[in-house]
């Protein structure tokens, strides 16, 4: 327990020039995943390596299994060798491998190759997934929806759009997928990119409260004090639950907010690891549950409706800004305002 407190408090003063001490010999693969598949991810994993290990291979992994516990692995956006990175890492959001530093120094300096499946899922394409520079792979998205209780609403209409959310009509209606101080940062970065810190503020004054996913699913139509109209939730929880006829999942027009499912694979793997590296490119497309998240690889029929759309940030937008920074500021800013903090 003291060690574990001791990291904890090295993380929160960590800086470039206060590290906390990393594992001595980096994994092969550092694999964070949704919590909703990562027990599956996880399995897929684990028999990969006993197939390496089975050839005489060694090949190593490390995967937490807590969605939010300290990992001796947390400091790694800081390291700037190349070589005492893992070979391939794998996250999702727009967290610590996006920060600028990291960036800089491993990213742009060409460390990284993608690895696309032989087949691109044309939702990728038409939302413009593909790293143009050839760095990052987003094997899949995790895609925010709504879920509208219909009966709540009254004589308002079910908002089709993210534009919608923003009218003062659904004023303290909508729930926001949130837990603490971890926001659905997809959404608030669409937000702000595409309606500017007043369309930011307006979702906000509209936020009747932070809610967890799982929690979502088990509020919407209730008559608790927490539920809202309205909410904005990952396609996994609205699609995969049964709801009575009132409740309602609209894929919002404009597409739902992609937040990414990606990996970094040094280029120099590319060979050694490729079974590995294939799991994400097309494997992870054959986990049933997974269909939630949008695989890349397009080779086989999705599950999502043919009127199902992905909205993207943009690699312009990711370019031309800090986006880990960005995020954390829309995230503080939208978080504070709902919380009457202004």
């Amino acid at each position: 327990m003291k060690a574990l407190d001791e990291l904890m408090i090295s993380l929160r003063s960590m800086g470039k020039e206060d590290k906390v001490e990393l594992p001595k010999k980096p994994v092969d693969l550092l694999l964070y995943a949704p919590c909703p598949v990562k027990l599956t991810v996880k399995d897929h994993i684990d028999r990969i390596l006993a197939n390496y290990t089975a050839r005489g291979v060694s090949v190593t992994a490390h995967i937490p299994m807590g969605c939010t516990s300290i990992d001796p692995y947390d400091p790694i956006c800081w390291e700037e060798d190349p070589d005492k990175l893992p070979s391939v890492i794998a996250s999702i959001g727009f967290g610590d491998f996006w920060r600028r530093d990291f960036v800089n120094n491993h990213v742009r300096a060409g460390v990284f190759a993608a690895a696309l499946p032989a087949k691109v899922n044309p939702l990728h394409e038409q939302a413009g997934l593909v790293d143009p520079r050839g760095a990052y792979t987003v094997y899949g998205v995790t895609p925010y929806v709504f879920m509208a209780d219909i009966r709540r609403l009254g004589g308002h209409p079910v908002p089709r759009t993210w534009e919608d959310l923003l009218h003062p009509r659904y004023r303290k209606e909508v729930v926001m997928c949130g837990d603490g101080d971890d926001m659905a940062d997809a959404v608030v970065l669409n937000l702000y990119k595409d309606f500017g810190m007043d369309g930011l503020q307006a979702l906000a004054d509209n936020t009747k409260g932070l809610m967890h996913s799982s929690s979502m699913v088990k509020s919407i139509g209730t008559a608790s004090e927490e539920a809202g109209a309205i909410y904005v939730i990952p396609a996994f929880f609205a699609e995969s639950t049964r709801h009575p006829g009132h409740i309602v999942v609209v894929w919002p027009e404009d597409g739902a907010a992609a937040s990414p499912l990606y990996f970094l694979a040094k280029e120099s793997a590319h060979v050694r690891l490729a079974e590995l590296i294939g799991f994400f490119s097309s494997g992870f497309a054959s986990i049933e549950s997974a269909a939630w998240f949008a695989p890349m690889d397009g080779s086989a029929p999705g599950r999502l409706s043919a009127q199902a759309r992905l909205k993207w940030v943009g690699w312009d937008f990711i370019e031309k800004n800090d986006i880990h920074a960005l995020r954390d500021m829309v995230n503080a800013r939208f978080r504070d305002r709902v919380r009457g903090e202004k």
